[in-house]
């Protein structure tokens, strides 16, 4: 389970805290669903990762849809705590692999920014099956779906997640860069096979040059 920090003034002794300088670890994963899930999973052993090498593999989450999860994050530098339950009892830390969030709606420049940095390796994604907009029947992408259907007159301004991936994956590619891998942790039957064809039906429509 997850917490939201207001300070880390007067935290006890026995909490963790990160042990590496986050001032001095960029950006490595853009995270599209910064939830619960994703906070007390990914960014839990983003941070023990973190702490093991220091390096820059912090995360910038998207939130697709709600400001008020982007913006609680963004009022406590992306602190929160996390806490795990056990037989021996219970152990609170203070995650901090969290460097900022993002809505999709008025941040996003911001994260188009972030997934276009030669930094950034990988973009991972917690968004439930309902989010892909993927048609079941197909494997293609779903028209009627409303973040694919305005994807697919404003695919500039992308409301959808396969939207968001599919115009940075286009920019690094106009820009020289590799692309970043793709990893969604969706418990969905083969997810990145899944995730492979909805970009590629997707491009199909909007970006016919990003197929192959």
């Amino acid at each position: 389970m997850t917490g939201l920090l207001t300070s880390l003034d007067g935290l006890p002794k026995g909490i963790r805290r990160p042990q590496y300088d986050r001032s001095r670890c960029g950006i490595g994963i853009v995270h599209i669903g910064v939830g619960a899930f994703h906070r007390a999973h990914q960014a839990v052993y983003t941070d023990d990762a973190l702490n093991d090498s220091s390096e820059d593999w912090r995360i910038l989450g998207v939130s697709p849809r709600s400001r008020d999860t982007a913006e609680r994050l963004n009022a406590q530098d992306g602190l929160f705590s996390a806490t795990s339950r056990g037989i021996e009892g219970n152990e609170t830390r203070v995650i901090g692999s969290l460097a900022c969030a993002h809505d999709l709606g008025s941040g996003r420049a911001a994260i188009l920014d972030a997934m276009t940095m030669p930094s950034t390796r990988i973009v991972s994604l917690t968004i439930t099956e309902k989010g892909y907009g993927i048609d079941r029947a197909t494997g293609g992408i779903d028209k009627a779906h409303p973040a694919i259907a305005h994807d697919l007159e404003q695919p500039q301004q992308p409301q959808s997640a396969a939207g968001l991936l599919l115009l940075a994956l286009a920019k690094r590619r106009e820009r020289g860069l590799p692309p970043f891998a793709v990893l969604c942790c969706d418990n969905l039957p083969h997810n990145g096979a899944m995730l492979r064809e909805l970009l590629a039906d997707l491009a199909a429509h909007i970006a016919p040059e990003m197929e192959a």
